[in-house]
């Protein structure tokens, strides 16, 4: 799921979801619900988190599909 992978993300750049929300304009409540996968991330949410985490909105994609054929 997209929302592991942003979660992980996340902490693998040590940023409270305040902090990741005053980074990429996202608000922490909407960060929240993609991490507990209670909403989708559009195209404009995903380029602003990937800005943040330093990588290309394929790594967290192909590691979310990676992770979902591994389960």
């Amino acid at each position: 799921m997209i929302g592991d992978e942003i979660r992980a993300a996340r902490a693998r750049v040590n940023l409270s979801r305040e902090a990741l929300a005053a980074k990429s304009g996202i608000s922490a409540k909407t960060i929240q619900r993609l991490e507990n996968g209670e909403r989708p991330a559009d195209v404009t949410q995903m380029q602003a988190l990937c800005e943040v985490f330093g990588v290309e909105i394929t790594d967290l994609l192909g590691r979310a599909i990676a992770r979902t054929t591994e389960e």
